[in-house]
């Protein structure tokens, strides 16, 4: 069986890769089959390979590649073996085209004696479609010396190798499965980069209305914190939410309430800059983040937004208002401090009335 050191960290998929990308520099057939035979049993931990070739015109397997059991010099079989189609578990094989593994040699009567005679055999046909090339064949001293993994993954391993064989019969179809190929690593790995970015996004942006969620404006605000605090620039959040947001729920129903907040959403989207990070902070409640923004600046800003909310339509007569407050960033202060006076700013532009823009720097 596969060698437990030699798996533990490749999965079936990882063996077609390791294979695939070095079956790449191979350029002959017979350089192929030794590649195959050695890192069956120097690479995986296999007892014993040998590859047999299909001679179409003498109609015989024929070894060409031979590695472990029967200690071969490199490149060289010491006594080559050649077998009918039909004979023994190779020659059966080659017939059926069906792989076979055998537990136990001695329960099978046409076993073809090599030099070393073993116990068990996994034998599975080489093949490109119809097309059979040869016989990839592994024997072992022990008793049920392979399970059907083992046959997994020779089989995948022939088929790499079928395919292998066909391109280098045909020049020509060499150079196009290497553009195929070099293709779908292209696909691949633009696919995967596109997924990984989509993922990103999706981690990162709130699906209703697409601006920072929770998570994302926590990042920013701890790297804009940071940099205000190391190099002393101006720094400013709007904390603001809908007034009576839960009277259009309850009178318009909840898709209407999720049209009001993608819609103020895009607002925030549409008035801040590039430099500015718009969030929802959470339920009906927005966050701006403002580098480089005064409390002043922030405040026009704020009142800018406010008048922009006031002025739309959202839906058929849905017509709403939200409340702002405005804290900008002092020397030796926490997040969360800032945050409060926002908040506290907030609460007070509630208290005298909603629809309206507050700032502790005011009051």
């Amino acid at each position: 069986m596969l060698s437990d050191f030699k798996t533990k960290d490749l999965s079936r998929s990882d063996l077609i890769n390791e294979f695939a990308i070095k079956m790449v520099s191979v350029i002959n057939a017979k350089d192929l089959a030794w590649f195959v035979s050695r890192e069956i049993v120097g690479s995986l931990g296999y007892e014993d390979c040998v590859i047999y070739f299909f001679d179409e015109t003498m109609g015989f397997l024929e070894q060409v590649a031979a590695t472990g059991i029967k200690n071969p010099v490199e490149k060289q079989i010491l006594n080559p073996l050649t077998i009918e189609v039909g004979d023994g578990v190779t020659g059966r094989v080659a017939l059926t085209k069906q792989s076979i593994l055998i537990s136990d040699l001695s329960l099978f009567g046409n076993y073809v004696l090599d030099v070393e005679p073993c116990l068990s055999e996994l034998c599975v046909p080489i093949m490109f479609g119809d097309r059979i090339y040869g016989v990839l064949d592994s024997e072992s001293k022990v008793i049920d010396g392979y399970d059907e993994e083992d046959r997994k993954i020779f089989e995948t391993i022939s088929k790499l190798m079928a395919s292998k064989l066909a391109l280098i019969e045909k020049s020509d179809l060499v150079n196009k499965y290497t553009a195929e190929l070099e293709e779908r690593v292209e696909e691949r790995t633009l696919e995967l980069r596109i997924a990984n970015e989509k993922l990103e996004y999706l981690a990162s942006i709130d699906p209703l209305t697409e601006l920072a969620n929770r998570r994302r404006l926590d990042e920013v605000l701890e790297n804009e914190f940071e940099r205000a605090s190391r190099y002393g620039g101006e720094l400013s959040l709007i904390l603001f939410d809908i007034d009576h947001f839960k009277a259009v729920n309850d009178t318009r129903g909840h898709q209407v309430g999720d049209e009001v907040i993608a819609g103020v959403g895009k607002i925030a989207k549409v008035l801040s800059r590039m430099s500015d990070t718009p969030g929802r902070w959470g339920g009906e409640e927005f966050l701006i983040i403002a580098p480089q923004t005064s409390n002043t600046g922030a405040v026009v800003f704020a009142e800018k937004l406010r008048l922009a909310i006031e002025s739309v339509e959202f839906s058929i007569d849905v017509r709403i208002s939200a409340s702002f407050g405005v804290a900008s960033f002092r020397t030796d202060e926490s997040i969360q401090q800032v945050l409060k006076r926002a908040d506290v700013s907030l609460y007070r532009a509630k208290e005298l009335g909603r629809n309206r823009v507050e700032t502790d720097a005011t009051s």
